[in-house]
């Protein structure tokens, strides 16, 4: 094996075991997230069945709680049981343009800073940065089940532990992706029904939801080179070998 060979393997075994020696955040958490308002345009996270009236249009930015529960792995087993977290309310810009503090844009790449945090982990960052777009002008896909509707949503986003306090998910920080899948049900409906309602400027029945968020790891372009050039390098070498 040459000089420039053993250097290449020795620099993928180093980057091999800074990925081994890092903590992400990997891992997946169910979420309760309480009583939940639905209107044609926003989603008021609420976590109190008394609340029934969606957040007003404007600049200030609101929140709904949650509280994480039952599964949890990796590196949400270090996050207690019934551990409160915020979700950042959302508002459709097309519909409801004047609710600037809550935009979140569907079916574009985005950037919603902080859209979920978690109590016990005042670092932990979880920006939102794609909501997929479903029914109409909703994020919202409806599902028949029986003599009700499963009503889903997705979105996916980025996540790291800001060590370094900088209050963002910067490169000092290990960034990892994560996706999270909101549902609730709904009984004694249709999917044609609850289409009317939400195309039709109406509200959804005050419901409980509930959520999957997922982390996992994002490979690190630098490293992935040269394990790779490493790899192709040692190939080559074994061709050599073997033509000779």
């Amino acid at each position: 094996m040459s000089k420039t060979l053993k250097t290449l393997v020795a620099a993928a075994a180093l980057a091999a075991v800074g990925i081994a020696s890092a903590t992400p955040i990997v891992g997946i958490a169910n979420l309760s997230l309480g009583q939940v308002i639905v209107t044609n345009g926003s989603i008021d996270w609420n976590n109190d069945p008394t609340n029934i009236d969606p957040p007003s249009n404007g600049a200030t930015t609101t929140y709904g709680e949650f509280n994480v529960i039952n599964l949890r792995t990796g590196s949400f087993l270090s996050v207690p049981q019934l551990t409160v977290g915020t979700i950042r309310d959302m508002a459709n810009p097309t519909i409801l343009p004047l609710d600037t503090g809550n935009a979140f844009p569907m079916g574009v790449a985005t950037n919603v800073s902080k859209f979920l945090t978690i109590s016990t982990k005042p670092n932990w960052i979880f920006d939102a940065n794609f909501l997929f777009p479903g029914l109409g002008a909703s994020p919202f896909v409806l599902t028949q089940v029986g003599n009700g509707v499963s009503v889903t949503m997705t979105m996916l986003g980025t996540a790291c532990d800001d060590l370094n306090f900088s209050g963002t998910c910067d490169a000092g920080d290990d960034i990892t992706k994560w996706s999270g899948i909101f549902t609730a049900q709904y009984t004694q409906t249709s999917i044609a029904a609850m289409a009317a309602t939400i195309l039709g400027g109406g509200a959804l029945d005050n419901n409980s939801w509930s959520g999957t968020i997922e982390a996992t790891r994002l490979p690190e372009p630098a490293s992935l080179a040269l394990v790779g050039l490493a790899i192709a390098g040692l190939g080559f070498a074994s061709r050599r070998r073997a033509a000779k």
